[in-house]
């Protein structure tokens, strides 16, 4: 192994703080990550990283190390994007996450026309609803939707999300079309939770730019978008989702829009990736792209 990839391994070691995510992340064995850090340390001469059993730490050795060799990964990385502007140059492994509706109904479907642009690269996909640790899991970019927690994260906003309340017939017919917003007291909400327990079941609307939340009653809680759309079409209650997701559904009478003078607020849907300094062309021409696609197929352009 060379420099430039010892180099790589142990900022990728550093990063994850452990030689196990490491190797996760950069799809090696957990041997051979720790026989490259003991390489660089016996070639240079110096202990780079305390080791104990629950942790791992940098020497101070280490963090000048650290810092070099970032500045030099950098360096090399930019120059070789110098020479990497056409196409067939872009090559190698982009691992990207994003929740499972837009990968199984929008992205999937359109990845065979981007990889057919770039012949040379390789998309590992993973689909979560919640956020992943892109450093620790060696991701290179999420998608993500909703309002996001400060982070060290680069976020670029995509655009804004149209968000409905819907059910299917079925429910409406046996529980009444609600009127007005006072009159979901009576109904069932489908409650989403990303964590369990999840907390009591409320809607959340705005008027007159103010957030006013109509605490619901509920059956059936799921943590996953696919779970929520199913109870809906099932007849098991209301659920508050972004329109396109539906759109399909909406058309075709599955499910019903109501209280459409009521609407909750848009959601932003974001792309995030770690470093503005080290951003890589895999993930500036998938960002380019994406970019595109969920704009043509995900915002309201009335």
């Amino acid at each position: 192994m060379d420099r430039i990839q010892q180099m790589e391994v142990f900022i990728q070691v550093m990063e994850s703080g452990s030689f196990t995510k490491a190797a996760e992340a950069l799809n090696m064995p957990r041997s051979t990550i720790s026989t490259v850090i003991q390489t660089l340390e016996n070639r240079l001469g110096v202990q780079l990283l305390h080791r104990t059993t629950r942790q791992l730490t940098a020497t101070q050795d280490g963090m000048r190390y650290l810092e070099t060799a970032n500045t030099l990964i950098q360096q090399f990385n930019a120059t070789e994007r110098m020479f990497q502007s056409e196409p067939h140059q872009i090559q190698g492994r982009l691992r990207i996450d994003m929740p499972s509706r837009i990968a199984r109904r929008i992205v999937i479907p359109a990845l065979p026309d981007f990889l057919s642009l770039y012949p040379q690269l390789n998309i590992e996909l993973s689909m979560k609803d919640r956020m992943v640790d892109l450093i620790a899991d060696g991701v290179d970019c999420v998608i993500r939707v909703g309002e996001l927690s400060d982070s060290e994260l680069i976020c670029q906003k995509l655009g804004d999300l149209e968000v409905i309340y819907c059910a299917s017939p079925e429910y409406l017919a046996a529980f009444g079309l609600p009127a007005s917003m006072d009159a979901l007291r009576h109904h069932h909400l489908i409650h989403y939770a990303i964590q369990m327990p999840a907390q009591p079941a409320k809607l959340t609307y705005q008027t007159a730019g103010e957030s006013v939340s109509v605490p619901m009653q509920s059956r059936i809680t799921v943590d996953n978008a696919e779970a929520y759309i199913a109870s809906a079409l099932a007849g098991m209650g209301i659920i508050e989702i972004p329109k396109y997701d539906v759109q399909h559904l909406l058309e075709n009478n599955s499910l019903q829009e109501i209280l459409p003078d009521c609407k909750p607020s848009a959601l932003p849907l974001s792309f995030l990736y770690p470093s503005r300094k080290n951003l890589s062309l895999r993930v500036d021409v998938f960002r380019a792209w994406i970019s595109q696609l969920l704009a043509t197929t995900c915002f309201n352009r009335a």
